[in-house]
């Protein structure tokens, strides 16, 4: 399997409208932080395929997308609990915090290449 190909395959399971409509679910009042922390978020899981492609393998969409998540929220001054946002993607909390420390290394180095807010 070519490299272009395993590269669709994570970013049909993530598609923007996908990443974006579970983002909404989070931030339901709130649209544009919404928007803002999905776009976030495809640029990571982009940027994070390029360096490292097995960091996908064998997690969910919302495994993935639930501990980046929880950490954009903080990220953006718009914090939900583990439990709501677990509740919200139809994931557990036990997910989501594995999800979180496996997302605390490459989170600091995205944003350490990148002017902070």
């Amino acid at each position: 399997m070519t490299r272009k190909t395993e590269s669709n395959q994570i970013l049909s399971r993530m598609e923007k409208e996908e990443i974006l409509s579970l983002a909404q679910k989070i931030w339901q009042n709130q649209s544009k932080v919404a928007t803002e922390i999905a776009s976030e978020a495809l640029t990571i899981i982009s940027e994070k395929y390029q360096t490292d492609p097995t960091f996908f393998s064998g997690k969910s969409a919302k495994g993935i997308l639930s501990g980046l998540f929880y950490l954009l929220g903080h990220r953006h001054d718009s914090t939900r609990t583990q439990r709501e946002i677990a509740v919200s993607l139809n994931t557990t909390e036990v997910t989501l915090r594995a999800s979180c420390r496996e997302w605390a290394k490459p989170l600091q180095n995205h944003f350490g290449n990148r002017k902070t807010k």
